[in-house]
C-alpha cells in the first residue's frame, strides 16, 4: 500500500483527530465505570462532553474526506462513524433514565465506538508514521 505523504496541515488534522478518538474512547471507559463505582460523580457530565466530541468528530469526518478523496478503505471507514452516531441518538430523551441509559452506554454506544475507532485507526496510522 503506497501513502501519499501528507502536508502540515493534513498531518495535523489527522494527529489531532486519532488524538480525540483516544480521549473519546477514555471518557467512555469513565462513563461505564461511573455505573459501579460511586467515587466517579462526573458520568453524566463527561457523557455530555462524549456528545459534544461526537459531534466534532462528524464535522471533521467532512475534511478528512475531502483530504482522502479517493482513498476507499478511508472513505468506508468514514462512512462506518454513522453506526457510532446511531447509537449515540439511541440516549436521545434517555438521561433522566439511569438504566437505559447505562445499557445504551455499556452495550451500544461504546462497543460501536470501540470497533469504529480500531477501523478508521487502522486506516490513519500509516499516514502518522515517519
Amino acid at each position: 500500500m503506497t501513502t501519499t505523504k501528507l502536508d502540515e496541515k493534513q498531518y495535523e488534522l489527522v494527529n489531532q483527530y486519532v488524538g480525540m478518538l483516544d480521549t473519546i474512547e477514555e471518557a467512555l471507559k469513565y462513563v461505564k465505570a461511573s455505573y459501579t463505582d460511586l467515587s466517579k460523580t462526573e458520568g453524566d457530565r463527561v457523557l455530555s462532553d462524549v456528545f459534544m466530541a461526537i459531534g466534532q468528530i462528524s464535522e471533521s469526518n467532512h475534511l478528512l474526506k475531502t483530504a482522502f478523496d479517493g482513498r476507499e478503505g478511508i472513505q468506508n471507514a468514514l462512512t462506518q462513524f454513522d453506526t457510532v452516531t446511531d447509537q449515540a441518538w439511541k440516549l436521545d430523551g434517555q438521561l433522566d433514565n439511569s438504566e437505559m441509559k447505562q445499557s445504551i452506554v455499556q452495550k451500544s454506544l461504546s462497543p460501536a465506538f470501540s470497533e469504529w475507532k480500531a477501523t478508521i485507526e487502522s486506516e490513519l496510522n500509516p499516514y502518522l508514521a515517519h
